[in-house]
């Protein structure tokens, strides 16, 4: 193949690839901010001992989310994109019935279970008094935690 204007040689890899590395990203960040602990103890458990962990409900939906997914069907597109799952080193992803029982059957619970992982993320990451400046306005953000 003849170059043109770019510098660059197209080489075949047996290695796999993956368009999501921007989800890929976000997957590590997440796990460094100690998002599988939170998960696992303010989220509701599995009814049975072999059944999946709350992070391992939580991890894939926030993933398949910030890769534009939309419906829980969705999900399989985390799933089958074996580059993906290999590097973030996620084993067990459920399906879309499976999710949608698991957000059916502990709807308000879960709620309040992010309410909690939300607040130690604001108090960690924020703190208590902090005033951000957005767009040239100062915001408080502790209104939104005085309900909780």
């Amino acid at each position: 193949m003849t170059q043109t204007i770019l510098n660059f040689k197209l080489q075949s890899t047996n290695e796999r690839l993956t368009s999501r590395t921007g989800v890929a990203i976000l997957g590590e960040y997440l796990k460094g901010m100690n998002l599988e602990t939170l998960c696992n103890d303010n989220l509701p458990k599995a009814k049975r001992n072999n059944g999946y962990s709350a992070f391992e409900f939580i991890y894939p939906l926030i993933l398949m989310l910030h890769g534009g997914g939309r419906f829980l069907d969705d999900i399989r597109e985390i799933k089958i994109d074996k580059a993906l799952t290999t590097l973030l080193k996620m084993k067990n992803i459920p399906t879309a019935n499976a999710f949608s029982k698991y957000l059916r059957k502990h709807g308000t619970n879960g709620e309040e279970g992010m309410r909690k992982i939300n607040k130690i993320y604001f108090y960690e990451f924020g703190g208590v008094g902090n005033v951000m400046e957005l767009f040239g306005v100062k915001v408080d953000f502790n209104i939104f935690f005085d309900t909780i």
